[in-house]
């Protein structure tokens, strides 16, 4: 199967029209979250991620909301002093922990949920129920072909140094 033809301007690139996508929305986002309630975007998706899954090691945290292990430690360590919530050490491994969202941070999430949520639908409300379901799928089928193509090339991309302050090849 082949990829569709579609122009290889800038402008119509899909990751560059998705950050497009993200931008806009994902900054509504974060003005709730910061704004209305003292918590980052990365810290809005650890909360996300444990209202459906407590009691998550903070390796599978980071796996679920696909952060390096460091951020995501960062975070947990931030929501822990904001008391959303906790890290307790796995009963079977003393050096593992689990987290879990504490009842000020289940609150927190059933309050902020409904309106990312609503947020979600009015954006999704310029299609069709048949347009939406076909989108998802899509989204499904890119999703999986990034991973795929994410594990193909891993090995032959140039590891990135941002935290470092390093810099890459130098422009001709």
């Amino acid at each position: 199967m082949h990829p569709p033809i579609i122009s290889e301007a800038f402008e119509d690139l899909l990751l560059y029209r998705l950050y497009r996508l993200t931008s806009v929305a994902g900054a509504m986002v974060v003005r709730l979250c910061e704004g209305g309630y003292g918590i980052t975007r990365r810290e809005w998706r650890i909360l996300a991620l444990l209202h459906g899954h407590d009691g998550l090691p903070p390796s599978a945290l980071a796996d679920k909301v696909q952060l390096d292990r460091a951020r995501t430690s960062r975070a947990i360590g931030a929501l822990v002093s904001k008391t959303l919530i906790t890290r307790t050490p796995a009963q079977d491994d003393r050096r593992g922990a689990l987290v879990a969202l504490t009842p000020k941070g289940q609150s927190l999430v059933a309050e902020l949920l409904p309106q990312v949520q609503a947020i979600n639908r009015s954006i999704l409300s310029g299609l069709t129920e048949a347009e939406g379901a076909q989108f998802h799928s899509s989204l499904e089928r890119l999703q999986a072909s990034a991973r795929a193509l994410h594990e193909q090339m891993s090995g032959e991309l140039p590891k990135t140094h941002r935290h470092r302050g390093q810099k890459g090849k130098a422009i001709p």
